[in-house]
Order: C-alpha cells, then structure tokens, then sequence
C-alpha cells in the first residue's frame, strides 16, 4: 500500500495547528497568544525523513497548551451550569481530552451534566448504604428535565455563541468567545454495587438520555479513564502513544476505518505492558510491537473476538466491519513501517523476498536511534 507520508505529515500539522483563531483572538482570553502562533514542534525536527517525523508526530501528544484551552473551555461552561440555583447539578469531563489522547490541538471536549437531585440504584442495596427512594420519578422523565433545562440555560447565557440543540444525546455549543466546540451531555449517577461498597467514583456509572427515541443508555467514562491511565502508567507513558499513532493512521487512511476512538483504546489496553515497552531513544520500536499485537489479532480471530473493553461493557470488534477494519489499520501500520525503514537502510529498495524485506524493515527500526 503506496503512501505519500509528505501529504500525511502535512495532515499531521494541520490537525495539530489551532483553528478559530479570528474568534479566540475577539474574545480577548488568557490564551489568545498561545492560540495566534503555532510554534514548529520537536518531532519536526527528528529522523531522516517525512515519514519518520509522520509517525513521531502521531506518537507524540497534542501540545499541552492547546490541551489546557479545550479543558478551560469546558469548565467555563461548568462554572456556568454550576453556579445556577434552578436545578442542581454536577459536572465532569470525559472523553479523549481528559485522558490526552486527542490527536486534533482544537479537540471538542465532553462535558457531562448530572442531576444531583437523581440517582438510580444497583439492588440490593450494599449495606449499610441507605436511599431515599422517591415515587413516581423515572430516568426517562428526570433526563427529559434536565435537558430542557440545559437547552434553555444555555441559549439564555450563550446569545452569541451557536447552541445547538438537536443532537440525541448532547448539546453542541460553539462559537462566541468559545474557541472550542463543547459538547454537553446531560446524565445521572447510577450508583452501582461497587461504588456503593467503596465509594470510589470510578466506579459510579452514568446514564444519558437519547432525545430522538426516549431511550436511555449506562456506561462507564471514569472506570475506563481511570483503567487507561493505568494501563499508561505501567507502560511507562507507551499505552497512550500507541493508542495516538492506531487514532492518527486510522484517520489518515484512504480507506474507511470503522474503528472508533473508544475501540482503539480497548485494543491497546489488551497488549502487555512489556510489549509496550521501548527505550526512549529507540521510540520507532513501538510501530513494530504495535505492529505485531495487531498482526496477532488477525491470525487469532477467536482470541481477538473475545476482548472486551476495558470497563467490561461490550466487546470491542462487535462486527465484521470493524474486523475488517482492524486489518486495515494493520496494513496501515505496515506500510509506516516500511517507508520509515526506507529512509534509514537503502538496501531495503533491492530486496526483492517480501519476507525477507519486511524482517529487515523492522530490524531498522529496532536499532534506530531517534534524539
């Protein structure tokens, strides 16, 4: 599979360079500066080659300063809803951005918003818990209550700003002073058994509201931002790369990956933290054990079916699409690591045994050193 990684990388730099300048720089916030000069990072500057600094900038984190606008941009709307008297909520912020594995500088940030006055319940209730259970009150119709509230408040606070309100699940606010879109998601707590007996928060669930159909959905955004950071912890930092380079070759590909952030993720929880591993000055390795676990997926369909994400809630290759997609996101790979090899061992153009190329290719990159 021909790539141009000279296209790619430019794709890189765009998707890390901030957007909405015009309307940051209006707005006259703190972080305007930081906003109007997108500075040349460190990645650009390593390797041989396009296609080396191509997959080091997919690796590499979105620079924290653009990070810190997206979760500023999200508590202003906190403060807002929280300090409100009509109904009272909580809010907390989930999704890529809090966790930093956002692969766009002008990442969307999920802000969910909880009704403090509603919880539902896993029964039996582990003592010596107690709840003040109330008649007559319904997920369905405290969700519905809190939407309406939030859609009003909103428009009502956010003239300027684009409020858009038609989403099933979330409510889009752009624009104004805001440099970055923020999603606002009403929900309530679900206390289950394991929060009732630890009263750890990771385990507390959430359930959000489909507008369109009246259904309401559970998940898990703390335990599986928590069991991601653990995973990155025990890896030295490599989990969250690893999860960033499959994110930006998926979304680089010229072929559709069905494969979402949230299952790319559960992939990369499932390899061992030794093969996530790699010396610092030898970062290239990680394509090649990324590269493996992948390859090992395809050849162990059962294996690969039976992985669940990390908080346990479903299966993560659900479907014959993203089956297929997990092979296409191999290929990907393989074709970053053959044209970065390329730019490393020219010997590699005369090598005409694809097996023997290929182990050349990843034996490159095992011993290239990147400072």
């Amino acid at each position: 599979m021909a790539s141009n990684y000279t296209q790619k990388l430019e794709k890189l730099r765009q998707r890390r360079a901030p957007t909405n300048l015009t309307k940051s720089l209006t707005a006259g916030l703190t972080f305007d500066s930081a906003e109007a000069r997108h500075t040349v990072e460190s990645f650009e500057s390593k390797g041989k080659g396009d296609a080396t600094r191509y997959a080091l900038g997919c690796m590499a984190e979105v620079p924290p300063e653009y990070t810190e606008i997206s979760i500023r941009d999200g508590q202003r709307i906190s403060d807002q809803l929280t300090k409100q008297t009509e109904y009272g909520v909580l809010t907390r912020l989930q999704g890529s951005v809090p966790l930093n594995i956002h692969i766009y500088a002008s990442s969307d940030v999920d802000l969910l918003v909880l009704a403090d006055w509603f919880v539902t319940v896993d029964i039996p209730v582990v003592p010596p818990n107690t709840y003040n259970f109330r008649p007559g009150l319904s997920p369905v119709s405290e969700l519905g209550k809190l939407r309406s509230f939030c859609e009003r408040y909103l428009t009502s606070k956010y003239p300027v700003a684009d409020v858009d309100v038609s989403g099933a699940k979330s409510i889009a606010v752009s624009g104004g002073s805001l440099a970055r879109k923020v999603d606002v998601v009403p929900a309530h707590w679900v206390d289950t058994s394991d929060y009732q007996r630890t009263k750890n928060q990771t385990y507390r669930d959430v359930c959000i509201l489909n507008k369109t159909d009246g259904s309401t959905m559970s998940n898990r955004p703390f335990l599986h931002m928590a069991l991601i950071e653990l995973k990155d912890s025990a890896s030295d930092g490599y989990a969250k790369r690893a999860i960033r380079l499959l994110k930006c070759l998926s979304r680089d590909s010229d072929v559709e990956i069905k494969l979402s952030s949230y299952d790319i993720a559960g992939l990369v929880y499932h390899m061992s933290n030794d093969q996530l591993k790699v010396n610092q000055y030898l970062p290239l390795q990680l394509l090649n054990r990324v590269e493996e676990y992948l390859r090992y997926l395809e050849a162990n369909p059962f294996y690969a079916a039976s992985l669940k994400a990390p908080d346990d809630t479903r299966t993560l290759l659900d479907s014959a699409d993203k089956v297929r997609s997990l092979s296409a996101l191999r290929q990907e790979l393989t074709d970053a690591i053959d044209n970065v090899a390329a730019e490393y061992n020219t010997e590699l153009a005369y090598i005409f045994d694809r097996a023997r190329a290929a182990e050349a290719a990843r034996k490159t990159l095992k011993e290239t050193v990147i400072f």
